[in-house]
């Protein structure tokens, strides 16, 4: 028997299920705890975004997707819904969004007729369901659609209205679409995080659902690691631990080191702090997976009477050496001028084979190369932090700037 989530595919379908009417779902009521651990997993979701911008939660979740290496086939969006056709850990990889609501799985899509045929051959095998409804651009009442389709899948289950086995999405706009949820964005825990509310707090902190959606932007891997040279007061640090990333963090400003390490303290993260110069990153090259950052502005943020434009610019050259080929760095840039600067920096792709990343997880010290070399030791004028070696217990990365 297949898991629901399994595909059949018709015949004369392509290898990728991509002709029309070629991929259906099976057995939608049963529970697929961990479909990413399937090496291949074909999968339609949609998902209902925030709609806080015109195009960052959209852009965040395409980004979070190739973040988890899921082949995205077709992508269509409308009225704040991404609708996908993927292949990969299309769950896992949602788990990290930070602009969005909901993600189902699709199960059908269709007129009503469809849709209640599709309920009335699905059997739940007594298992709870809850069926919600909401109208894309349209009024919708919720009973004249949750009624009968209730009525249908409750030929085999019991509906539960607090906390179903089985929690069905119906989206009603130029067509109707039938998913089961599998992840919900805890938006309320994104609100409590706020700066206001953490120990150390400055006014000019990213609110974490759009730290969490620049860390999406960097692209990093489960288990990788994640730099944030300008980290203030740690919100990209805890939104990065968050989703499962090791994040690092340097600051030139002590005070900042400080007030942010009990915040990072909760996440097991307050040993990957130091003091640095975002312009000298005390780290070997290629020993992180990707930069997210929201650099001082020259306002309310100091620069100790640096311009703006040679702080960003010793930056951008420091991230450039550091981070490995094909690597991303997201960043919060103030106007046109800082980011055409950025671009300047920009390392063009190569068409030869890229070099190597660091492997999430791995045993050996991503920062301590397998032979050592003499111009990779501590920088002049500076001291290791803590201990000779890595001062991160876990052995993730070594500094080499003054620790506060």
């Amino acid at each position: 028997m297949r898991d629901r989530g399994d595909v059949v595919r018709d015949e004369g379908a392509d290898a990728h299920g991509a002709a029309e009417g070629s991929v259906r779902f099976q057995n939608a009521g049963r529970r697929q705890t961990h479909p990413w651990r399937h090496r291949w997993t074909d999968v339609r979701a949609f998902i209902e975004l925030s709609g806080e911008h015109p195009t960052l939660p959209r852009a965040e979740a395409l980004a979070a997707l190739a973040s988890e290496r899921v082949e995205v086939q077709t992508a269509s969006f409308d009225n704040q819904v991404l609708r996908i056709d993927a292949v990969g850990p299309v769950e896992r990889a949602t788990h990290r969004l930070g602009l969005a609501h909901l993600v189902s799985e699709e199960l059908a899509a269709g007129d009503f007729e469809a849709i209640r045929a599709f309920a009335q051959d699905v059997d739940l095998h007594g298992r709870t369901f809850r069926v919600r409804s909401r109208g894309l651009g349209i009024d919708v009442d919720p009973l004249a659609v949750e009624g009968p389709l209730g009525s249908d899948f409750g030929r085999t289950g019991r509906v539960d209205l607090d906390q179903p086995a089985v929690d069905y999405r119906l989206l009603i706009g130029e067509e109707f679409l039938l998913g089961r949820v599998i992840h919900r964005v805890d938006r309320a825990r994104l609100e409590a995080t706020k700066v206001a509310h953490r120990s150390f707090s400055l006014p000019i902190s990213l609110h974490p659902k759009f730290a969490r959606a620049l860390v999406n932007f960097a692209r990093v891997p489960m288990a990788g690691t994640v730099l944030d040279p300008f980290c203030g007061t740690g919100g990209v640090l805890l939104e990065a631990a968050a989703i499962g990333l090791r994040p690092i963090g340097l600051d030139r400003d002590r005070r900042m080191v400080l007030g942010c390490r009990p915040s990072l303290r909760d996440v097991h993260a307050e040993d990957r702090l130091a003091m640095a110069d975002a312009g000298h990153l005390p780290l070997r090259s290629g020993s992180v997976h990707g930069i997210a950052t929201d650099p001082p502005y020259g306002r309310a943020a100091s620069t100790r009477g640096e311009s703006i434009k040679s702080l960003y610019g010793r930056a951008f050259r420091a991230f450039r050496d550091l981070l490995p080929s094909a690597a991303h760095v997201a960043i919060v840039l103030p106007n046109d001028a800082m980011i055409d600067l950025a671009s300047e920096h920009r390392r063009p792709v190569s068409s030869r084979a890229p070099r190597r990343s660091p492997s999430p997880g791995g045993r050996r010290c991503p920062t301590r190369p397998a032979q050592s070399r003499s111009d990779q030791g501590p920088r002049a004028g500076t001291r290791s932090a803590g201990t000779s070696g890595c001062p991160c217990s876990r052995g993730s990365w070594r500094c080499r700037s003054e620790a506060p």
